[in-house]
């Protein structure tokens, strides 16, 4: 895919690396060959008569309406008689005058304001004695809420609390030992809510702060934040940015998904390396400090943690946000790993890539939907998946705990393999031959986890 340079919200570089696999030699001899069948054509091989629309609606739910308030009062109004199409209900809807400021208000006790010191030397030198406090201004989500113990994980960009110039004596090197949270409405000294570093990971650009016995948050009106599925997400949806844009407060700017996923080179926080990383790109303003903030659909619900712009001259309207489940499931791993300060990915030492990739248009909907083939290009000598996965192989869904995910998107393999914990069997079902056919992964070593902090 093409990939974009992007300029960084904050002065501070911010990273991203969007990896499947080890660096992979291939085991097998001659090229690989590739049968490009999408998750859709293998699963009509085995007995799937739908359409393609609803077999998305099946796997990821796209198409199904579950996040959406308007779908449900669609299919309330059938019930009731409505014979017309969700189109139509939607013009109808529309023409109400009916906005998303009650939800997107609720999205707002979700989001902080965060400020971060650090100690910054003079001329290049490292003395501590010729230094110089400086304060970073960015945002973050609640993650999860403990309110009657005042207790909280609060989900920001690594960039927020991270400088490359610090000289300061942090527990962990470069990252902020001093952390303020903000409420909306509480943005004075006294509604300072003391936050510590959890950990994070630079290649993906999240990180964890932890939030203890506060009595700001006992007294508050904060709440947890609540995700959509970005993998149903589609062009052209509302999207909201809520941040705290050059350090000014908590405000919310407007717009639309401009594209649903991508990937971009950027620039990683220690400002050595460009890596890329997984985006959903949005017209909504943002600017230096929506960093770590939240971009929210007209449900007010999480679709992903707003982290860079393009800010090359005559370019506009080009925001971009890590994708919620992407950024979840690293947050959270993050949380289940602290000891590490980091996030501890499982890698099964592939190499995958696109194959195919196709529209696929929902009529009722009005939605356009991509879905694409994606296959195994090489497998490590070595790794866990050797003598398992071959070359060649289509991923047609992996299940992990009981729960299913249909591989339609390159990217949802890295969300799965950052659920994945050590002792644990991660199935794949990959179409070989002709054939789909199950294979177990146990990931019982910690030889096939990769540290990323």
């Amino acid at each position: 895919m093409k990939k974009k340079k992007t300029a960084l919200l904050l002065s501070a570089a911010l990273a991203g690396v969007m990896t499947i696999s080890l660096c992979a030699c291939d085991l097998f001899e001659g090229d690989p060959v590739f049968d490009n069948k999408t998750p859709y054509e293998i699963a009509t091989e085995q007995g799937y008569d739908g359409s393609p629309e609803s077999y998305l609606a099946s796997v990821i739910g796209v198409g199904s309406g579950g996040d959406s308030q308007v779908r449900i009062a669609y299919e309330e109004a059938k019930k009731e008689g409505y014979t017309g199409t969700f189109l139509d209900f939607l013009q109808t809807y529309l023409s109400l005058s009916v906005n998303d400021s009650a939800n997107i208000n609720r999205a707002l006790t979700s989001v902080v304001s965060i400020r971060c010191g650090f100690q910054e030397s003079l001329g290049g030198y490292r003395p501590s004695s010729n230094t110089q406090s400086v304060t970073s201004a960015g945002s973050g989500v609640i993650y999860s809420l403990e309110k009657e113990n005042g207790n909280a994980y609060v989900i920001t960009n690594y960039h927020v609390v991270y400088n490359a110039d610090s000289v300061g004596t942090e527990t962990t090197a470069h990252v902020s030992d001093n952390i303020s949270l903000y409420l909306y409405g509480g943005e004075l000294s006294s509604g300072a809510i003391r936050a510590t570093y959890l950990g994070g990971a630079m290649n993906y650009d999240i990180a964890v702060l932890k939030v203890e016995g506060s009595e700001v948050l006992k007294q508050s009106s904060a709440r947890a934040v609540v995700s959509a599925n970005s993998d149903a997400v589609t062009v052209g949806e509302a999207a909201y940015a809520i941040g705290n844009p050059e350090g000014e407060g908590i405000s919310v700017s407007g717009g639309i998904v401009s594209v649903d996923a991508e990937y971009i080179e950027i620039k990683s926080s220690d400002e050595s390396t460009t890596l890329t990383m997984l985006e959903m790109r949005t017209d909504a303003p943002v600017n230096h400090g929506n960093s770590g903030g939240g971009l929210f659909n007209a449900d007010g619900k999480l679709i992903g943690i707003v982290n860079a712009k393009t800010e090359e001259d005559g370019v506009e309207g080009l925001g971009y946000a890590i994708p919620a489940n992407l950024a979840l499931s690293v947050a959270q791993n993050i949380i289940d790993n602290a000891q590490s300060k980091g996030a501890v990915r499982a890698t099964l030492g592939i190499s995958v890539g696109t194959t195919g990739s196709k529209c696929v248009y929902d009529e009722a909907l009005g939605k356009a939907y991509i879905m694409e083939t994606v296959a195994i290009t090489s497998v490590s000598d070595g790794s866990v998946a050797e003598g398992k996965l071959k070359a060649g192989d289509t991923l047609y869904s992996a299940t992990l705990n009981g729960a299913e995910t249909v591989i339609t998107r390159h990217h949802m393999l890295t969300s799965v393999l950052f659920n994945v914990r050590k002792d644990q069997t991660l199935t794949l079902k990959v179409y070989r031959g002709g054939q789909l056919i199950s294979v177990e992964i146990a990931f019982d070593a910690s030889s096939y986890f990769t540290l990323f902090n």
